[in-house]
């Protein structure tokens, strides 16, 4: 056994509160990384939703209404497991998305 050091670069971030929203899996291509899956989660906030929008004020507020409904009924459950399976398997990079 060696008796050097081992160092291992980190990159520490100091951020207020923050909550995952969401995560996005990438794959390598020829051209660089490209978005494989994305999976939001169950509850947003309006204060996230808000963001989406262009005009929150005019809008009719129906952002991740009808994906929230996948977290509920049970074929909605199998699909996000295949989703989470196959970020899993296929993607090299995995990001969140957060939302201060």
């Amino acid at each position: 056994q060696s008796k050097r050091e081992e160092v291992e670069a980190v990159t520490i971030l100091e951020t207020p509160p923050v909550v995952v929203v969401g995560i996005v899996g990438y794959i390598h291509t020829i051209r660089g990384l490209r978005t494989f899956k994305t999976i939001f989660a169950e509850h947003i906030s309006d204060e996230c939703r808000r963001r989406f929008y262009k005009n929150w004020s005019k809008s009719k507020k129906k952002a991740f209404t009808k994906y929230s409904k996948k977290w509920q009924d049970e074929s909605g459950k199998k699909q996000l497991e295949k989703d989470f399976a196959s970020l899993k398997k296929y993607c090299s990079v995995i990001r969140v998305i957060v939302h201060s």
